[in-house]
């Protein structure tokens, strides 16, 4: 076989007097020409839809006229056609017989049952902050339609050829071999560009990790409204700074082929994720962040026989969700989630902190540091983003701690016992190490001069706020359209209660009032305001849920709509306010000791 870089005078015969348009993928081998060991006639490689690659492994070349008749072209001894490496070998491989097979997943997957999910389904005009701060954020929420949801995406038709342009060819991408769960070094987008739109693929390769804030492509995309409202370094890191650093995770661009998996995990630093199918689909499937099932994961994740086991299989509750093109879904913290891919798919989705589930978030960056993560694969300035999330919250509770909701209240207890400890350590009588408080300390925004000051103010002011704890109703509405009546809350012996109000013809909301007291949450208050010289706090505050129910008053599958949301809401939000300020006016009264304001 013989084979150049540059013409030898010859034309070739598949492309002459044609206008060739070569794509991306052919790029590499444009200017390459290969000669017929028969024949002796000299073609364009990227006319025969042959790599420069393919072409070096071949030991005597047959055009496609002489295939017909002499057979195919023959190989080199010792190289097969397919060039695919070997996978390294695992038990779980063996014992099923799946050995570097990179399609066992889909077999895995297939042998298992999982539970059909009842997580809800909203409108995109719906999941507003003020939902979310109704509803909480504790489990994925799915968002089957865009509109609504005030964002901006790449067209339905983009390809990675295109995307590999505007974030540019050179820019190096971590590539992930699904056979292995291992990462391929030395990629970037080019190369990844001619694997995913060439017409072969020798290996099942997987790219989720392509940070794109800061290229042409991700300054085209707008995230969600929801996400941007929540998103703690949206509306906490210094502006001025982004453009030194900042958590560079907000916005990322996945490409997977057909039969892509990415085993259990749960994403870094216990962040949310919001993920938009553009292309294809996608499978999740998802177990519950429960004490327990934390537990588990923490041991099967440092355990040496993870490659063995199914995660799972060491759980009771696991749920099946897909989504198609044009699906929208919100992943909440700690959510532990494995993914396979049914078709080739293009998914925009970023990563973000909240304050919802603070204690969740510091439970998850807990077991990275337990599991030792690497660093790279952590939420970046993890600590650093606490304290500006600490200063920022320190005055909302100032200013208008009425507009937290009880799940943020939760969590900034959660946040201020993590930034009082970190202060702790920085103690002359600490225990730490000189390398340990100097990490600290580089991890103390400049603009927090005394951060053992922040976390007395932000500790004193949380804890006033949960220590008016208890919150009932005792009026009437006037507005009789709506009919919502309330009544005392007996805190002994009755744990909730619902109110009815009827909204148009048959259909019913009701207000659900729980109590959230957890009998270890209110110990682990009343040890922490002893020990900051605090009054002990009273039980925690209830939680308020708006739930559908159909004319048999039973709970309806079908969410409200948001016009019977906001009737409702409108109302409790304005008794909520009354009650608390006639509250707090009274305990001021009664108070017998002076709270310092600093």
């Amino acid at each position: 076989m013989s084979q150049v870089t540059e013409g030898q005078g010859e034309r070739c015969p598949l492309c002459a007097n044609k206008q060739r348009l070569v794509p991306l993928w052919f790029q590499e081998s444009t200017e390459t020409w290969i000669k017929c060991d028969l024949c002796h006639v000299w073609c364009h490689a990227s006319c025969l839809k042959l790599p420069s690659e393919e072409c070096d492994r071949i030991d005597e070349y047959h055009c496609p006229e002489c295939t017909k008749s002499k057979g195919p072209s023959i190989y080199k001894v010792g190289i097969r056609k397919s060039q695919r490496e070997h996978s390294k070998v695992n038990y779980a491989d063996l014992e099923n017989g799946l050995t570097g097979n990179p399609y066992k997943w889909k077999r895995v997957l297939d042998s298992k049952l999982f539970q059909k999910h009842k997580f809800r389904k909203v409108r995109g005009e719906q999941l507003t902050i003020d939902w979310i701060r109704w509803f909480g954020l504790e489990e994925p929420i799915i968002i089957e339609s865009p509109d609504g949801l005030d964002m901006k995406m790449p067209h339905k038709d983009i390809t990675v050829s295109e995307i590999a342009g505007a974030v540019g060819y050179e820019t190096p991408v971590d590539v992930i071999d699904v056979s292995t769960q291992q990462e391929i070094p030395d990629w970037n987008m080019y190369k990844w560009a001619t694997y995913f739109d060439g017409p072969k693929r020798d290996q099942v390769l997987n790219v989720i990790s392509l940070e794109v804030s800061d290229t042409s492509f991700g300054n085209s995309i707008v995230r969600p409204r929801i996400v941007r409202e929540l998103d703690w370094v949206e509306n906490m890191w210094p502006s001025h700074k982004k453009h030194i650093e900042y958590p560079k995770v907000q916005l990322y661009c996945l490409m997977s082929i057909k039969d892509s998996f990415t085993d259990f995990h749960i994403d870094f630093g216990g962040t949310s994720v919001f993920y938009h199918v553009i292309k294809g689909s996608k499978i999740f499937y998802f177990v519950p962040p429960t004490p327990s099932n934390l537990k588990r994961y923490s041991r099967w994740i440092s355990s040496p026989e993870q490659s063995m086991t199914f995660f799972a299989d060491l759980v009771k509750d696991s749920y099946e969700v897909k989504l198609v093109a044009g699906n929208t879904m919100i992943i909440p913290t700690g959510w532990i989630h494995a993914v396979y891919t049914p078709d080739d798919s293009i998914v925009i989705g970023g990563n973000f902190l909240q304050g919802f589930n603070i204690r969740g978030q510091l439970a998850v960056y807990d077991i990275e540091k337990r599991t030792n993560v690497p660093i790279k694969y952590r939420f970046p300035y993890f600590e650093k983003m606490c304290w500006y999330a600490g200063k920022y919250y320190n005055e909302i509770l100032k200013e208008d701690p009425l507009s937290l909701s009880q799940w943020e209240l939760k969590g900034i207890v959660d946040l201020a016992l993590f930034l009082l400890d970190l202060a702790s350590r920085l103690g002359s009588d600490s225990g730490s190490t000189t390398e340990e408080q100097q990490l600290i300390k580089d991890n103390i925004p400049e603009e927090i001069s005394n951060p053992t000051s922040l976390t007395k103010r932000l500790s004193k002011r949380i804890n006033r706020v949960i220590s008016q704890g208890n919150v009932d109703f005792e009026e009437e509405s006037e507005d009789k359209n709506h009919n919502l009546k309330s009544s005392r809350i007996d805190h002994d012996n009755n744990p909730g209660k619902s109110w009815e109000n009827s909204v148009s013809g048959s259909t019913k909301i009701k207000l659900r009032v729980k109590r959230r007291m957890v009998d270890e949450d209110h110990e682990r208050r009343v040890k922490w305001a002893k020990t900051n010289n605090s009054v002990p706090p009273r039980p925690s505050p209830y939680n308020y849920s708006i739930y559908s129910y159909d004319e048999n008053d039973r709970e309806s599958s079908t969410s409200p709509t948001p016009e019977e949301i906001a009737r409702v809401e409108q109302i409790i939000k304005e008794k909520i306010r009354e009650f608390e300020k006639e509250k707090l006016q009274k305990l001021e009264e009664k108070e017998k000791f002076h709270w310092e304001e600093i």
